[in-house]
């Protein structure tokens, strides 16, 4: 199951009870908000060895670059929920 997480780790929870919940083949989605987790060190130590997703735009849209996993697009992520099935959805 995808773990498609949307908001900040630093203002909320969400990010952390995703890892905790998913599986070691589930796929981490990052959007929205979530997406500053990929340049943040320890967060990107924590999420190293996952199959990690980060969405392009919102990236771009913060004026940030990805460190860690794979950019995504709109087309991408239909295309993965498509292969995994509906996503577990974590917005604070």
């Amino acid at each position: 199951m995808i773990q498609l997480v949307l908001s900040s780790p630093f203002l909320n929870q969400d990010l952390e009870q995703a890892l905790r919940y998913r599986q070691a083949e589930d796929p981490l989605v990052l959007m929205q908000d979530a997406v500053v987790a990929v340049v943040a060190p320890e967060w990107c130590e924590r999420l190293a060895g996952i199959p990690l997703y980060v969405m392009g735009e919102d990236l771009r849209a913060r004026g940030l670059s990805c460190r860690i996993g794979m950019e995504l697009d709109m087309p991408g992520l239909i295309s993965l929920i498509a292969e995994h099935g509906s996503p577990q959805t974590w917005a604070g």
